[in-house]
């Protein structure tokens, strides 16, 4: 069985980073199965990054550069999400 979680660049796991940029597509319009292919496309991308990553095939003057695109992402994502959070939370009666 293959353990999904092993699959982080950068100390972001490249999973959850799928599902955020596949969300925040939706949000500029990316529906259905263009979602879906989103989705399948980026998860690919990320994971086989993730495993030549690992079997270090990567040039290590390159690795670098690759983890500050990917951290850069995960933060972007999380900023977004605590932004909604804090949105939604002044939106609300209790808030």
């Amino acid at each position: 069985m293959m353990d999904f979680g092993a699959f982080k660049i950068g100390g972001v796991e490249v999973i959850l980073l799928v599902l955020g940029i596949v969300e925040a597509a939706k949000r500029f319009g990316v529906q259905g199965k263009a979602s879906e292919g989103f989705a399948l496309g980026l998860g690919f991308v990320f994971v086989a990054l993730a495993a030549t990553l690992q079997r270090e095939l990567i040039p290590a003057g390159a690795v670098v550069y690759v983890e500050i695109v990917v951290i850069g992402l995960g933060g972007a994502l999380a900023a977004t999400g605590i932004y909604d959070l804090i949105k939604k939370g002044r939106a609300s009666p209790e808030g």
